[in-house]
């Protein structure tokens, strides 16, 4: 059973999954919490805190087992070994994601791809075929997909929301600009590459605010 964490944790806790997993790949063995820190931009006394705080502890001088923090962290998360998505749109944007090598790494597979341009129905994205949007709640039904993506246009994201939602989808991740409305109990999430921009500047202004005093 997974276990009710804080948000604050859960989020703390994704990143040091995603960053293990990465040194993972590049051959790591173990990693600190100083290096977890300074990829994850939390301090290291944070970084040791959470981990305690889901009875995981490291070897001084070593620091981490990666491996068994990877294992640990989806365990406490309750992450299965892989989830299907359904991905709806095949554009370039839609192709990008359904091509992307990094989501299977991640146990994210995308399973099934939707559009209603006659013109991509058919065609190959990724390793799937194009599938019309109205076979989405029989594939949802038979796959067991329950995290969908929205790579439309914004005009259909909130139509495609919907679909979604019908077909027994519960979480949904928006690629578009719109506010997405659904019922209760329906997780939503908008990517939004802009934000992390203005919150790469925000940084960097701050940085160059702090270099310009200790040089005044």
């Amino acid at each position: 059973m997974k276990a009710t964490l804080q948000p604050g944790l859960t989020n703390r806790l994704t990143k040091y999954l995603r960053t293990t997993q990465q040194l993972i790949e590049e051959g790591r063995d173990a990693v600190s919490s100083k290096e977890l820190g300074e990829y994850t931009g939390i301090n290291p006394v944070q970084v040791r805190r959470d981990l305690n705080a889901i009875d995981f502890s490291g070897t001084r001088g070593v620091g981490y087992q990666a491996h068994d923090l990877v294992e640990a962290v989806r365990n406490i998360l309750g992450l299965r070994q892989t989830y299907n998505l359904a991905l709806v749109g095949a554009g370039n944007l839609g192709a990008a994601i359904a091509s992307s090598a990094m989501l299977p790494k991640r146990g994210f597979i995308i399973h099934d791809v939707f559009d209603n341009d006659p013109k991509k129905i058919g065609r190959t994205v990724g390793n799937v075929v194009v599938k019309h949007i109205d076979e989405l709640e029989k594939s949802v039904a038979e796959a067991d997909e329950i995290i969908g993506i929205i790579a439309t246009p914004a005009s259909a994201a909130q139509e495609v929301a919907e679909r979604m939602v019908k077909a027994g989808i519960k979480v949904i991740l928006n690629y578009t600009d719109v506010l997405l409305h659904v019922p209760p109990g329906i997780e939503t999430h908008r990517i939004d590459p802009t934000a992390q921009l203005m919150h790469t500047l925000y940084y960097l202004t701050q940085v160059e605010e702090e270099e310009k005093s200790e040089r005044e």
